[in-house]
């Protein structure tokens, strides 16, 4: 039976950019994935500068000023891309790799250790049945989306180019304005269409499906989008981000990477540009580790910034609708290298101290006492 340098179980962003840079050092790779030939069907954003060197197909479509939207009006100082899914799987290539199509069981991953020396778990934050449906308390961030033409989305995007987050509390009916707070991401997907999406950035458990489409619905009418684009949309998307991951430990002996891990950045949910900065780097470390028989027990450790993170989760599922605003409208009106501070999931403790300072200083006192209160409660 043959022996492989390292299994690598889902061939998601986090799994498929692993296993292409460990083929490319060298390393004979097993990929195992239920549909491996199938092309990724989320929408995946990220900030335009972490794509570095990436092939200029790759990016869908770029937003160059995106808005974050409560109180005020805040034009973001950083390009905001979608990406090209079946391109970015092409620049990620996997010649050289054997790949399996199947569906594999925790019991399963555990027991490739006898197949590779090496076994990654890439499969995402909770393989089915395990408890990642309507119901699951875990913190999770929900969102429902319609595709809609741009003609009919312009009413939603009220002038702006493209909404990170729109805050804005028209999702409610008249007088019956009650947390959690969701926002409106509306994105252009270059193509001649636009995605408007009502998420819930955390709740514990995840807000329904339902409610959030019922929230859409309600804001796109206030605004004046047609009732036909939003009955009848081009495409529909839901999501749903177990907001730490896994969110127990992976099957033994096993390295965990991306969301089959520890996941992204706790406070924000964004996990995918994470894994693809670090696959070089994470790739290299298990390669040096087979040279010198010394692989490393965790790929991922939590660090300092991390107990930040999770304070600033903590205040998001606790905050009530007009402190969250009051968080985002203060986020808006931090200088662009906090922002980035905030956002980032490999900043360390004293980005992310600096850019919660700066958001807790400009913040009215009525809701710097609801922060407190949120951050630090039981």
């Amino acid at each position: 039976m043959r022996i492989f340098d390292v299994a690598v179980v889902g061939l998601g962003p986090a799994g498929r950019a692993l296993a292409s840079r460990l083929s490319s050092r060298g390393a004979s790779v097993l990929a195992i994935d239920p549909r491996p030939d199938a092309v990724w069907t989320p929408t995946y954003g990220v900030w335009a500068p972490e794509l570095g060197d990436a092939p200029p197909g790759v990016v869908r479509s770029l937003i160059r000023a995106p808005e974050i939207r409560a109180h005020g009006h805040h034009v973001l100082p950083r390009p905001y891309a979608v990406l090209n899914n079946s391109a970015l799987q092409s620049a990620l290539p996997l010649s050289g790799v054997e790949i399996r199509a199947q569906r594999l069981s925790d019991e399963d991953v555990r027991a490739l250790r006898s197949t590779a020396r090496v076994v990654v778990d890439a499969r995402g934050a909770r393989p089915a049945g395990d408890g990642s449906g309507a119901g699951d308390p875990a913190p999770a961030q929900t969102a429902y989306g319609i595709v809609v033409g741009a003609p009919e989305a312009a009413p939603a995007l009220d002038g702006a180019e493209g909404l990170l987050m729109d805050w804005r509390t028209d999702w409610a009916e008249p007088g019956a304005v009650r947390g959690p707070a969701t926002f409106l991401y509306a994105i252009p997907l270059g193509d001649g269409t636009v995605l408007l999406e009502e998420t819930c950035l955390a709740a514990a458990p995840g807000l329904p499906i339902e409610e959030l489409r019922a929230r859409l619905r309600r804001r796109l009418l206030a605004r004046g989008v047609a009732v036909a684009a939003i009955d009848d949309p081009i495409d529909r998307e839901v999501v749903r981000i177990p907001m730490r991951g896994r969110g127990r430990p992976g099957p033994e002996g096993v390295l965990t990477v991306g969301v089959a891990g520890r996941g992204g950045n706790v406070v924000t949910g964004y996990s995918v540009a994470h894994s693809l900065l670090t696959a070089d780097a994470v790739a290299q470390r298990i390669v040096t580790g087979l040279d010198e028989g010394t692989v490393p027990q965790r790929l991922d450790p939590p660090g300092p910034a991390d107990l930040l993170r999770e304070a600033g989760l903590r205040a998001l599922l606790r905050l009530d609708v007009p402190g969250t605003l009051d968080l985002f409208d203060a986020f808006g009106r931090l200088p662009g290298e906090r922002q980035r501070a905030f956002w980032s999931r490999a900043s360390g403790a004293g980005g992310m101290a600096g850019a919660m300072w700066g958001m807790f200083a400009r913040m009215p006192v009525r809701s710097k006492l609801e922060l407190a209160r949120a951050t630090l409660g039981r």
